[in-house]
């Protein structure tokens, strides 16, 4: 019986993703985005069988176990835009370093004001990079593999619906400034909300989280461990 949940469930979200792929496609609406659409019918579905959320998990982290392989090709618009980045490093090293610190911080704070447990704020703290960074880095925060996506998903969420209106807010005219903006702070749905406003915008975006991705698996450990000995 276990074999054919495993199956079932497996099946049931690559199919929820294609289909509300398809929809958001077709109609460009932010509610049918399939990282809106295929947990929410999830939860559904796991709320009607009766089944736990880490049954659900078990079935399908081959899925999340091939997170890993796919970090690899982030490589490519490294490669691709190297020139770019020769011309911008100053700017996107500062500006994503800049980014993982407020991040971390904030998130620190947030998790100090609430009392959290440690396990949930070390999950907290690596939520502002995509998830095959951030899978990598809670591993040596001491987080919850199950917990980082939940995480993750809502900041890039929140920037995905909000990025727009703080930029507008903020009256940025910069493109490189715009992208890296939604890079660092939304990851890959800052992404996909850059490449809807500007080409270089996207661009600068996908470079910036890399950049960004990358440091705070060198250096997230350093500097936690730094915090928590001024903290203690």
């Amino acid at each position: 019986m276990t074999e054919f949940w495993g199956v079932f469930y497996l099946v049931w979200t690559v199919l929820c993703y294609f289909l509300a792929k398809k929809c958001f496609v077709q109609t460009q609406k932010i509610y049918f985005s399939p990282i809106i659409t295929v947990p929410l019918l999830s939860i559904l579905l796991i709320v009607i069988l009766h089944h736990d959320f880490s049954d659900y998990y078990g079935y399908t982290q081959y899925l999340v176990a091939m997170l890993g392989p796919i970090t690899v090709a982030f490589a490519i618009p490294v490669y691709r835009y190297r020139e770019m980045i020769r011309q911008h490093f100053k700017v996107l090293i500062v500006s994503s370093a800049v980014a993982m610190l407020v991040g971390m911080l904030s998130s620190w704070a947030l998790a100090k004001a609430f009392d959290f447990e440690d396990i949930v704020t070390n999950s907290l703290l690596a939520r502002s990079i995509s998830i095959p960074f951030a899978l990598v880095l809670t591993e040596k925060l001491g987080g919850s593999i199950s917990l980082i996506p939940l995480f993750t998903v809502i900041t890039g969420l929140v920037g995905l619906l909000f990025g727009d209106m703080l930029l507008l807010w903020m009256n940025f005219k910069n493109r490189i400034a715009q992208g890296a903006a939604l890079g660092n702070a939304a990851h890959a749905m800052g992404i996909a909300k850059a490449r809807q406003r500007h080409t270089l915008e996207g661009v600068i975006a996908s470079l910036s989280m890399i950049i960004s991705g990358i440091l705070m698996v060198l250096f997230a450990p350093f500097i936690v461990r730094i915090c928590q000995f001024l903290i203690f």
